[in-house]
């Protein structure tokens, strides 16, 4: 039996082809292209169907499978997301799964049990957390009641109590406005996050250090992250803990270069750190890579030993660029924190303490009215990293050559075993595979709560609703329009909805005066008679434009 995945080709979810010039690479799009690519080499799903909103996301669809082997592209489908009741309904999709748990779930568990005849799980990925608005999305969720074959894959185990927690917080808040939310009966399965091994340890440490210009014996510790104090990791403390270590090896003769790369992100912070440097006297131990290719990763990581991830906001969940590091054989020194206290094993480096000092209690209260931006400033400026530890930590790795070369062989060997495409999807498909044995059962009368009826909230706004009874003809310039088989213009999204073919067949139904309710029910038994929603829209549609008219007129 064959079976198909689906998922939403939302705008913003995927790098575009290539990497446009000036596309802003923030870790959820780099990871769900990452993904996808993935899946559809390492996957054992028979289609692949990609629900889009508007004809403009093809394109970007497109843009993701260049490259891909024809057998791969041909078991790509495309479908509008107006199509997903219907397919749904007739079982042609036997797995939904989103890039992100906090973008319309609700809506789509209820499209599930309103129209799916047997199982059909829907699934998402848990990517930042931090946001305030998503403890709305998590009661619109809640509301559509997940069931025993849904599943949110939380990239890491700190990852999964946030969800737990803003749950149970979202209970008790409720409930002591006298509401009872029901609970999620969903699974929260710990999946990491994947990386291609073998990509990473390509780089060549000579011909890396030669381009940036470090000697060849200069202990080098990278740091790899966005420039942005806003939602990354503090760069100056780093540059605080990294004097400390520089002057603590001094007398060993060694002159230690802190390579800082990643993405600009339309700060100055990259120019503010070469000053904060000069005012340290590490000028020309510091060197920038701003806006890198993605094709310089892998040398960037060739040409250290040491990586560093003092991560201190909690926007950032997983923290890929650890196991990438990882997987170029570098031993790690982290901060104690969020997905690091799960890629970060003893044996691959060193976890550094961390301290969450202030009262966030007036912050939490303003939360949703912050912009995202100051708000992650505000928490992220509020976390200590342990500066002490993070540069006895340097210092214990540059010394200790023998510990420094197990970890850095212990951490290739992890990112292999663990985060490798190729060990990491299987545990996606072991899901899905179990959550599709489970029994369902479909609730097809039951509405979300929080639906908008537009027909209900606007229907004072227009004269007339729904006059079934109106009495129709088709014009006169539908008449003359119909010997050249539709001439009259239809938008191009308004082709998902129906095309030519199914206006000239309305067109003839209304030769004759018709009423409404009588032409919509003639549309739906011969044109529309798997979706048959479509007539009511057609009908108006000719009505609009003048193609019907009244019978009086």
């Amino acid at each position: 039996m064959s079976r198909t995945l689906a998922t939403f080709a939302q705008p913003g979810s995927f790098i575009s082809a290539a990497g446009s010039p000036g596309e802003i690479l923030v870790g959820r799009k780099v990871a769900n292209t990452s993904f996808i690519k993935a899946l559809l080499h390492y996957g054992d799903f028979d289609r692949y169907c990609f629900l889009v909103g508007e004809n403009g996301d093809l394109e970007g669809i497109k843009a993701l499978l260049a490259g891909h082997d024809p057998a791969t592209v041909d078991r790509i489908e495309v479908r509008n997301v107006i199509e997903l009741p219907e397919a749904m309904a007739r079982g042609e999709i036997n797995v939904l799964h989103q890039y992100s748990h906090a973008d319309h779930m609700g809506a789509v568990l209820n499209l599930r049990n309103r129209y799916a005849q047997s199982s059909l799980p829907v699934t998402a990925q848990i990517h930042s957390l931090s946001y305030p608005s998503m403890m709305n999305s998590y009661l619109d969720t809640a509301l559509a009641r997940p069931s025993e074959i849904d599943a949110v894959f939380c990239s890491s185990a700190p990852g999964r109590e946030v969800v737990l927690r803003c749950f149970a917080a979202l209970t008790q808040q409720l409930k002591e406005a006298g509401l009872e939310l029901p609970q999620p009966r969903w699974e929260l399965p710990v999946v990491p996050l994947g990386i291609s091994c073998e990509e990473l340890a390509k780089g060549d440490r000579t011909t890396a250090r030669s381009q940036l210009g470090i000697p060849t014996d200069s202990f080098v510790v990278l740091g790899m992250a966005r420039f942005t104090e806003f939602d990354k990791m503090d760069m100056f403390p780093v540059l605080t803990a990294f004097a400390s270590f520089n002057e603590s090896v001094k007398e060993q003769g060694i002159k230690p270069t802190l390579l800082l790369a990643g993405a600009r992100q339309g700060t100055r912070t990259p120019e503010m750190i070469e000053l904060w440097a000069r005012g340290l006297g590490l000028s020309e131990q510091i060197i920038l890579r701003v806006d890198f290719a993605e094709q310089e990763k892998a040398g960037l990581l060739a040409a250290s030993d040491l990586f560093i991830a003092p991560s201190d906001n909690p926007q950032e969940t997983f923290g890929i660029t650890v196991v990438e590091a990882m997987a170029a054989n570098l031993p790690i020194i982290a901060a104690d924190f969020n997905g690091y206290k799960d890629t970060v094993s003893e044996d691959v480096g060193i976890r550094v303490p961390t301290h969450w000092n202030a009262d966030m209690d007036r912050i939490s209260e303003l939360g949703p009215i912050l912009y995202q931006r100051p708000l992650h400033l505000f928490l992220g400026q509020s976390i200590e990293v342990d500066l002490n530890a993070l540069a006895e930590a340097m210092t214990e790795l540059c010394l200790n050559h023998s510990k420094r070369s197990e970890m850095a062989t212990a951490a290739g060997r992890r990112a292999r075993k663990l985060y490798d495409w190729s060990q990491v999807i299987p545990r996606y498909q072991a899901t899905w595979d179990a959550l599709i044995e489970k029994p369902f059962q479909a609730e097809p009368q039951r509405r979300h709560p929080l639906r908008m009826d537009f027909q209900q909230v606007f229907g004072h706004y227009p004269t007339t609703v729904r006059k079934t009874q109106r009495r129709l003809n088709r014009s006169a310039l539908a008449a003359a329009i119909c010997p050249q088989q539709n001439g009259y213009p239809i938008y191009p999204e308004m082709k998902n909805l129906f095309d030519g073919n199914a206006v000239m067949a309305a067109l003839a139904f209304a030769a004759e005066t018709v009423e409404l309710d009588a032409l919509e029910a003639k549309i739906k038994e011969q044109v529309y008679p798997h979706s048959p929603w479509r007539a009511s829209l057609l009908v108006s549609w000719l009505l609009k434009h003048g193609l019907l008219e009244g019978a009086d007129c």
